[in-house]
């Protein structure tokens, strides 16, 4: 072997080391950590205080304007006129019937989206209108003179992403919201479980689980990294003595003096662990028969059968509460629009309901609630074959808690220079995604105040407005709320 390609088997070697050490928490043996979280919870036989949060990210700025678009002759028009070259035609748009929110206006989805239709129309999915990063309620006027705290860097895709997946507060930095909730509902006093971390990312590293106490483990979107699978290549004979080469290292670097190659040790060590108990706990339940695709045909279906799968092990692995995020490239359309974004709402389309049918068939379907978001919207102009980025846009929730076929917030008027334009159809938000995120919060589990320390900017938008009635199990709490209100003040 040439010194070029041994450098380069190392490096490889060294990557394949890195993918198994994305997991993080407490160091335990595989099968006793997976027995002792059996044993302490008595095997979780009930449900009934289960509940998962599925975000499903789509990365580069979703154009909502062609996904849901206006119906009724005169508001169609002015879409129309906004992007005479990117407009759907209205005799192919899927009429929808909210129940509410449609602001006397008739609306339709994209064409490629019928899976979302039937959802939205049986009730099991709701729009939530025109949300996006707010730091305080914004009017056209507002903005111009700068009278009110904006987000920092409007438009910018890094800062926006960061933003929407922090929501701007003290521990930003170094926390996420979807992290947040979880770690202050821990601190509370409420039982999580379990073997494996809270916070389960199918897409790597992400703002929105940052910092979470406890670690986020990471899967691939067909299920656990193993290091038998992660060290071997073309031949399983040399997956043992790779396998004892690595341990060998890793039992090197603990007694290093560094203290980071002893910390990525003890990572690493622990994430082998995580995939072992996810691995054992994934095989040993039942196969599903909802009919997700073959494995490589639709990643993100890949991505949403994991989740399912690893909700399906929730019992085995002791887990009350789980926090999931997926990421989904490709929206940050400046060009050929038209095709490429059919193809991934239709993409998106087929996912979130085949995820959904998946939750029913495992009888979980109102303990798990699936929002999307998006850096941010775009704008309602076209640039050419495209749109470049904006600001408000709308989300996607779909579970059999969702109080569906409503459109929650304001839906904007699509008309160049309108109330909302702050230049090139860039829609100023009406919802921010503190107040989605406050509503997730509560239905997770916590109570008003935690969830106003996890998005201060709820103290901008007034009385009320940290919660949406969009889910129903938490609608009831509406009294409580009001009255931790009156007693907070």
């Amino acid at each position: 072997m040439s010194h070029h390609d041994a450098r380069g088997s190392r490096r490889r070697f060294l990557a394949r080391s890195v993918q198994i050490a994305l997991g993080s928490a407490a160091a335990f043996a595989t099968m006793g950590r997976l027995q002792m979280v059996q044993a302490a919870t008595g095997g979780l036989g009930g449900d009934d205080d289960y509940r998962a949060l599925v975000c499903v990210y789509l990365f580069g700025g979703n154009d909502s304007f062609n996904m849901v678009v206006p119906r009724t002759a005169s508001a169609y028009s002015n879409y129309q006129a906004a992007r005479p070259n990117l407009s759907i035609p209205q005799a192919n748009l899927l009429p929808i019937t909210p129940l509410s929110g449609a602001g006397g206006v008739e609306w339709g989805l994209h064409p490629a989206m019928p899976e979302m239709r039937s959802l939205f129309e049986s009730g099991h999915a709701a729009l939530l209108a025109n949300v996006g990063p707010l730091a305080a309620p914004t009017s056209k006027l507002d903005y111009e003179a700068r009278r009110v705290p904006l987000p920092p860097q409007l438009f910018s895709h890094v800062d926006q992403q960061a933003y929407s997946m922090s929501m701007g507060s003290e521990t930003a930095a170094r926390a996420g919201w979807g992290a947040r909730i979880a770690d202050r509902l821990a601190a509370s006093g409420q039982y999580l479980g379990g073997a494996l971390p809270t916070n389960i990312s199918i897409s790597g590293s992400n703002m929105w689980q940052a910092g979470a106490a406890d670690g986020v483990y990471a899967m691939n979107s067909t299920g656990p990294i193993r290091i038998n699978d992660t060290l071997r290549d073309s031949t399983w004979s040399r997956v043992v003595p790779r396998r004892d080469a690595f341990y060998k290292l890793l039992d090197a670097a603990k007694r290093e003096s560094s203290i980071f190659t002893r910390e990525h040790a003890r990572i690493s060590e622990r994430a082998i662990a995580f995939s072992e108990l996810a691995h054992t706990a994934l095989s040993n339940t039942p196969p599903l028969t909802t009919p997700f695709p073959p494995a490589g045909e639709n990643r993100l279906a890949d991505s949403l059968l994991t989740v399912a799968r690893t909700i399906a092990a929730r019992r085995q692995l002791g887990q009350k509460r789980q926090v999931f995020f997926i990421g989904v490239g490709g929206w940050d359309m400046h060009d050929n629009m038209l095709s490429d974004h059919t193809e991934l709402l239709g993409l998106i389309s087929r996912s979130l309901a085949l995820f959904h049918s998946a939750t029913v068939e495992l009888g979980v379907s109102q303990q798990v609630t699936t929002f999307t978001m998006t850096d941010f919207g775009r704008t309602l102009n076209n640039n050419g074959d495209g749109t470049d980025h904006g600001w408000g846009g709308h989300s996607w929730l779909i579970g059999g808690d969702v109080v569906g076929r409503k459109i929650y917030g304001q839906m904007p008027e699509l008309r160049l220079g309108a109330a909302l334009d702050v230049g090139r159809g860039r829609i100023i938000p009406t919802t921010s995604i503190d107040q989605l995120g406050s509503t997730l919060a509560r239905w997770f589990g916590l109570r008003y105040g935690d969830a106003v320390d996890i998005f201060p900017n709820l103290r901008n938008f007034g009385s009320g407005a940290d919660y949406l009635p969009m889910l129903a199990s938490s609608n009831r709490l509406i009294n409580e709320v009001d009255f931790e209100r009156r007693t907070m003040r």
